[in-house]
């Protein structure tokens, strides 16, 4: 058995991983037949070699399942009394509880369960936690909107590696200061001569100051440092778009594809400028930029590609069908985990597609969506997220004021909600839903010839609005809201909310904030040390 272990070996450096899968399927069935035939530490690597070998060919849910049965064999290996010296001896050899944790993690990932990812990877006692281990743990606290304990990882990785770029980044995304976050580099940053200047830029990119990292990236875009590195040019371009210098972003951007064609990062933004800019040249770039390889590998940002160079070619129902694909992916997932009744994971991926939406109008209403149906959800906080989305939605292209409109009325604050709809009804499309909001407002402050007015202009603009003719035939009979049935359908289906004013639990604050979120079903020990 030692010579099936030495060949698996040499199968495993030559990258032969079906083989392996054959070998390994066909001995561990003849070792079910003959237990006496190999001890349980030899069965233990050979089912390492086939679980490496399976996720190697991407079979991560079988793979997965060989590295927790191997987990096992690696307790009872160490646990079992009469063990003879040979294996005493042989036990430094084998693959450690750390390693096997780290790959199952990986395939939880593959599988996109990231909580059972991040739950494997706390398992491990935090002494063992290699820069590896917190990188990873600190990635997923990150996504799952734990913004406290994915900063102690990401200290910690830079403590033993501080040159760790990506832990850098993620710290001054998350709000630690670039002076803190530097001074936790300085046996690296007085010797790398773009380092200092780089977390600089950062720093300023991510605080916002976006004129001044401007001028950082400049500085570092010169012969001698970092002249033409794309994403030094990518983030300057965000920076541009970000003060409404577009057409600055634009000739940073193009820039930067000229170099690489191959960009990921960037190129929805600048198919999206492109395509707002509508010149021909910008559009036969645009075009120059749709995506070529299998749909099965495209990401958000190649549906958003497409979705402009359809939306410049003034095919609009194509463009609303591909650029939705980008926002249905977060859509999606929120949707699965409400009708699960899982809020809290929900409002985790909310809050992770806001970012990842660049805090948009429509990532805000989508994490408005489901705060609506959590009761344990703030007054507070459920107003200031729609807030944002309607001062975001400049054009009102998405339900954000329609939704702020409801919930105040939920909250009756119907002046509030009047006042809100007067301003920008003027500015906006004519809606037939704001109308009747109106006249759902004036009908609770008992301002009868208002509510008769905007319930009048909603059915002109819409006669099939039911809640326009109910209203209009139950003016004067000052019907509250709470008796009416709630008309208004938001970004995740009917609206649900039960005011908790009182309620400020963390779970559901600003998605821009620092906030730490607790899994459902987690007693998750925070091990990871503070500075």
């Amino acid at each position: 058995m030692n010579n099936i272990l030495k060949q698996l070996q040499i199968l495993y450096e030559q990258e032969l991983h079906s083989n392996i899968v054959r070998v390994c399927d066909l001995t561990l069935t003849y070792g079910e037949q003959k237990p006496d035939s190999f001890s349980l530490l030899m069965k233990f690597q050979i089912t390492l070699y086939y679980a490496d070998a399976l996720y190697s060919m991407q079979q991560y849910l079988q793979a997965e399942n060989l590295y927790r049965l191997a987990l096992e064999m690696r307790k009872n290996i160490f646990i079992k009394k009469n063990t003879s010296n040979k294996m005493t001896d042989n036990q430094n050899e084998i693959a450690t509880d750390v390693d096997v944790k780290y790959k199952i993690h990986l395939c939880c990932l593959a599988l996109k369960q990231k909580k059972a990812a991040g739950e494997i990877l706390q398992m491990i006692s935090a002494r063992l936690r290699t820069p590896k281990i917190n990188m990873a743990l600190g990635t997923i606290y990150k996504e799952l909107g734990m913004e406290r304990s994915a900063i102690a990882c990401f200290k910690e990785v830079l403590r033993e590696c501080p040159l760790a770029l990506e832990a850098v980044e993620n710290l001054l995304k998350l709000g630690i200061k670039g002076v803190e976050v530097n001074s936790l580099m300085v046996e690296v940053s007085s010797e790398i001569s773009w380092l200092s200047s780089w977390i600089k830029a950062q720093a300023q990119l991510h605080s916002r100051d976006f004129a001044n990292a401007i001028k950082t990236y400049k500085s570092m875009d010169t012969h001698g440092l970092l002249k033409d590195n794309t994403s030094i040019l990518i983030s300057m371009g965000y920076c541009y778009h970000y003060m409404c210098e577009d057409h600055r972003a634009i000739s940073v951007l193009q820039r930067a594809f000229r170099i690489d064609p191959f960009l990921t990062t960037g190129r929805d933004l600048l198919s999206t400028l492109l395509a707002a800019s509508g010149t021909k040249d910008h559009i036969r770039t645009l075009e120059g930029l749709t995506p070529t390889m299998d749909m099965s590998l495209w990401s958000s940002e190649h549906w958003v590609v497409l979705g402009n160079y359809m939306y410049a070619l003034k095919k609009y129902d194509k463009a609303a069908y591909f650029g939705q694909q980008a926002y249905d992916i977060h859509k999606c997932l929120v949707d699965c985990f409400i009708h699960t009744s899982r809020l809290r994971e929900a409002d985790s991926m909310a809050m992770n597609a806001c970012k990842q939406l660049n805090f948009s109008a429509q990532g805000y209403c989508l994490h408005a969506s489901v705060l609506l149906k959590d009761p344990m959800a703030s007054s507070k906080t459920v107003r200031k997220t729609l807030e944002k989305a309607v001062s975001q939605d400049k054009n009102g292209t998405t339900n954000a004021l329609c939704m702020l409109a409801e919930f105040l009325e939920q909250e009756q604050q119907y002046e509030q909600a009047s006042q809100l709809l007067l301003k920008h009804i003027e500015i906006q499309k004519p809606s037939s839903r704001l109308h009747q909001l109106l006249g759902d407002c004036f009908v609770n402050l008992q301002k009868d010839n208002e509510a008769f007015n905007h319930y009048n202009i909603a059915l002109r603009l819409d006669p099939t609005n039911q809640r326009a003719t109910e209203g209009l035939n139950n003016i004067g009979r000052s019907l509250s809201l709470s008796k009416r049935d709630s008309y208004y359908t938001c970004v995740g289906g009917e609206t649900s909310y039960t005011p908790q004013g009182t309620n400020s639990s963390d779970h559901e604050v600003d998605p821009e904030s620092d906030t730490d979120p607790w899994p459902p079903s987690g007693d998750i020990e925070i091990t990871a040390h503070h500075n």
